[in-house]
């Protein structure tokens, strides 16, 4: 049986509400990032691997303003450092939150009833946790960090988590809208189906009680606002990447970031998330999200999801010319 180690309520500042396209809350290659940060640096000797990540959201605060005190908010930037002559230069920075979670990561490796090697690792994770940044924040607290070893302790963590919301994969919704699309417009693309679940539409709908006796007259009509394809709290999200080139081998591309591993270009891909209350979830690998990379996809996903492979855009690159390519993401 799996066991999972709780980090819980964080306390991040400055984090990134930016993932692409979406905002609001930051992509969930950030936490699978952070446990994979976390995981590199345990001592070899433990013999233990820090794998998918279950993310549960308590607090959350995007810094954002409203300039003129009613309408659409921006987010409040700042822009350091300042010019040579005392002016603030131009640097557009990505927006900013404030947040507070709880992460429940998996842990592999590790011998259930193992008192010494939990007590290191609870110790190791207290030790390093705090030194990196999640989701490009700083971390300024952990409320508590424990092991979950049995189905016993897992589920009653979750009630102790409550009140949050944790994020989970609804990419078949996705799916399923998009084939509801193509029975009244076949040439609708997934990038269309996704606005669906991203954008707030609002519809004129006749007032057909108070229309006037004139056709030429404008019809009074009222703005509703569209309802999203599926029920539920559904939100856009950025679940990965799309290659767009080749992978090249270590050191044949010039100024990376790390020229001792191979090099693929990539494109972000986008799905749908939906974020449920946490008391609705039976196992906490129901919302455990894991890494899975089979070229071109290097996508996070929860395996216990309705489809098990990554759904293909519309346009798929090919070698020869990769400079056009414009897919539309998952």
């Amino acid at each position: 049986m799996a066991q999972y180690l709780l980090l819980k309520h964080i306390e991040v500042q400055n984090a990134n509400a930016i993932a692409g396209l979406t905002y609001g809350f930051p992509a969930i290659t950030h936490f699978l990032g952070f446990a994979h940060a976390l995981s590199r640096q345990l001592p070899d000797a433990m013999g233990l691997r820090l794998g998918g990540v279950t993310v549960v959201s308590h607090k959350n605060n995007v810094h954002a303003r409203q300039p003129t005190g009613w309408g659409d908010y921006v987010f409040a930037l700042t822009r350091n450092p300042v010019t040579a002559k005392g002016e603030t230069a131009s640097i557009n920075e990505e927006g900013r939150m404030n947040m507070q979670i709880s992460l429940l990561i998996e842990v592999e490796g590790l011998i259930a009833g193992d008192k010494a090697a939990t007590a290191q690792l609870i110790a190791e994770v207290k030790d390093l946790a705090p030194q990196r940044r999640l989701a490009g924040g700083q971390i300024l607290a952990i409320g508590e960090i424990e092991l979950l070893a049995d189905a016993s302790m897992q589920k009653k963590a979750l009630r102790r988590l409550m009140p949050g919301f944790v994020l989970c994969d609804r990419h078949d919704y996705l799916a399923q809208h998009h084939q509801q699309l193509l029975q009244h417009n076949a040439q609708a693309s997934l990038f269309d189906a996704w606005c669906e679940f991203a954008m707030l539409a609002y519809q004129a709908v006749a007032d057909n009680e108070s229309a006037p006796d004139d056709d030429n007259q404008p019809v009074p009509a009222q703005w509703q606002r569209v309802a999203k394809p599926k029920p539920g709290y559904l939100v856009p999200i950025m679940t990965g990447y799309r290659a767009i080139s080749p992978c090249y081998a270590a050191g044949e591309v010039a100024n990376v970031r790390d020229p001792e591993v191979p090099v693929s270009f990539v494109e972000a891909a986008y799905s749908v998330g939906e974020w449920r209350s946490v008391h609705r979830l039976t196992d906490i690998d129901e919302a455990c999200w894991r890494y899975h990379g089979d070229y071109p996809w290097y996508l996070a996903r929860v395996t216990a999801a309705t489809h098990d492979k990554p759904i293909e855009p519309d346009v798929v690159p090919t070698t020869e010319d990769n400079t056009d390519f414009d897919p539309d993401f998952l």
